[in-house]
């Protein structure tokens, strides 16, 4: 499970959940893990993993702009890139 992805659903569930710090600290961790994936991808050529990073590092950044319409549209090409059921972020966020 992405944690980046999850504090940007949690967030657009509701915008007050998620401190502003804390999607910037988000938005930071999610930029050092998708550099690193690249990093993989250049030894790898595992794209799917840095384009799957791409989209949460894009979310994150997103959430810390306050662009709900842009990281909803990261959020579902995340999904969309990893084939990970959105269902199961939805059920851990009610928690």
């Amino acid at each position: 499970m992405n944690k980046h992805i999850l504090t940007v659903m949690k967030w657009l569930d509701d915008p007050n959940s998620v401190s502003h710090g804390k999607r910037a600290s988000s938005k930071y961790k999610a930029i050092l893990t998708h550099l690193a994936a690249c990093a993989t991808y250049a030894a790898t050529y595992d794209e799917a993993y840095a384009h799957a990073t791409n989209a949460a590092s894009c979310a994150a950044k997103a959430a810390y702009t306050d662009s709900a319409d842009d990281a909803v549209y990261w959020v579902d090409k995340y999904f969309e890139i990893t084939g990970e059921d959105k269902n199961k972020y939805l059920k851990e966020l009610e928690k």
